[in-house]
């Protein structure tokens, strides 16, 4: 075969023409992703010889496997590269997929996936169960009991090229040197290795990741030798990301922490509100703990209200209290539904049309639930189908109670999910992963396997 021919076969003059246009777009966007000039891309065109990284940049993604093994995943990695290619999730996935159906194993995770990051976010899948015990037993194994080994691991983890065993060796292998496009779409997660080995780890680990930190201050440059500095930056990372764990949160409700530190806390989405509570205890000395608190996305109101008295920048008082007041709102409207009777049957479909879509979800079903014993059943199926647009968006309580004919799925759902009005989270979807038990528990498959594995 021709030099440079097999990348060229599924395509014709047209194509070709084509991706030489949208190589002069791409490369006005990201000149120093590519070598040389445009002038040289088409030379290399006309001898059908397409820079092997601009192939990259015009391929789709490619698609999943319903068997894919880790070759496959070596060749995706190698694929995977425009900045639109959500690489990181794609190759999660195909991890998954792998390790589900048996073409991918424990040893292809530990010693062959990279970069670590990417296999050691399976032990935060419900679905691996057996398998992210073993690998969580495996990467225990491989470290051993060392502080000092765990935390190099901790602190480099979420910048490593290569796999969790050279990670653990600190070790780079030949063929490490990933290319930085692997991570794309890591930012849309709150996932970090740091955390992740963290929940594995000793528990002396992090006092031994502080203890040989640099000083900071609440703002400003983080001055110091460079593994301090790195060893700071390392803590204020790990606060501000999931899983959380035990030893993150009591580090950073220590008196000695850095308030940096429980800024980090304080805004993290999936910090337990109980932790938040307690996190308020330093907001009259450190401003910036109240602020993050009263624009937390997922807490209740009654906790943003609580942080909302304490913060002092006008600014940020403003935006609170405007999410206050609709949440406030919210709270009235449901109260207001609560309290009408049977002769106020029209008010009540109207008032329930008129809160979405800011009625949470158990709200909803409270409001249904109300509606049912005033008025059958039967309504609630109009005012669902109404708001949902189509049967399969409406909610599946309401499609149960509709395939049943009976008012007992609905009920069900509005007492397994209760709305407590000012205590209601505002983002209930992560309700599990904000649990303050889950920081003693934080991977889903220990529910299952018990205890963490030793």
């Amino acid at each position: 075969m021709e030099p440079g021919r097999e990348h060229i076969d599924d395509y014709d003059q047209a194509e070709a023409a084509a991706r030489v246009a949208e190589a002069q777009r791409l490369i006005a966007d990201y000149q120093d992703t590519f070598k040389g000039t445009y002038s040289d891309l088409l030379t290399a065109f006309s001898q059908e010889m397409p820079d092997p990284m601009l192939q990259r940049h015009l391929l789709p993604p490619p698609a999943l496997r319903a068997r894919p093994t880790i070759d496959d995943y070596d060749h995706d990695l190698e694929r995977l590269g425009h900045p639109a290619h959500d690489a990181f999730g794609h190759l999660r996935d195909l991890v998954l997929i792998g390790l589900r159906v048996g073409t991918i194993s424990v040893e292809d995770l530990y010693s062959r996936v990279r970069p670590a990051l990417v296999a050691l976010t399976v032990l935060l899948d419900a679905g691996t169960g057996d398998a992210a015990s073993a690998l969580a037993r495996r990467i225990r194994h491989g470290a051993g009991r060392g502080v000092a080994d765990w935390t190099e691991a901790v602190v480099t983890v979420d910048a490593w090229p290569g796999s969790i065993r050279s990670l653990l060796k600190q070790q780079p292998q030949p063929g490490d040197d990933i290319p930085v496009h692997a991570l794309l779409g890591l930012d849309e997660h709150l996932w970090r290795g740091a955390n992740i080995l963290l929940a594995l780890a000793p528990p002396e680990t992090l006092p031994h990741i502080a203890a040989d930190a640099a000083p900071m201050g609440a703002t400003g440059a983080i001055v110091g030798e460079p593994h301090a500095v790195r060893n700071a930056r390392a803590l204020v990372r790990i606060a501000g990301h999931a899983p959380l764990s035990r030893p993150v949160v009591d580090y950073a409700l220590r008196p000695q922490t850095s308030a940096r530190v429980r800024m980090a806390l304080a805004g993290n989405p999936l910090t337990p509100n109980a932790v938040l509570v307690r996190l308020l205890t330093y907001a009259g000395r450190e401003p910036g703990v109240a602020a993050a608190i009263s624009l937390h996305e997922c807490t209740s109101p009654a906790v943003r209200l609580a942080a909302y008295r304490e913060v002092r920048d006008p600014a940020v008082r403003e935006q609170a209290r405007e999410a206050l007041q609709r949440d406030a709102e919210v709270v009235r409207q449901v109260q207001l539904i609560a309290s009408l009777t049977a002769k106020d049957v029209p008010l009540m479909h109207v008032l329930i049309r008129d809160a979405d879509p800011e009625l949470p979800i158990a709200a909803r079903l409270f409001a249904y639930a109300h509606v049912a014993r005033m008025s059958g059943i039967e309504v609630v199926w109009t005012l669902e189908m109404e708001r949902a647009g189509a049967l399969e968006a409406m909610h599946p309580a309401v499609r149960a109670s509709m395939e049943s004919g009976s008012v007992v799925p609905l009920l069900e759902a509005a007492v397994a999910d209760p709305y407590r009005g000012v205590d209601q989270d505002a983002v209930t979807s992560v309700a599990m992963l904000r649990r303050e038990e889950a920081l003693d528990r934080p991977f889903p498959w220990q529910e299952a396997v018990g205890n963490q594995p030793r």
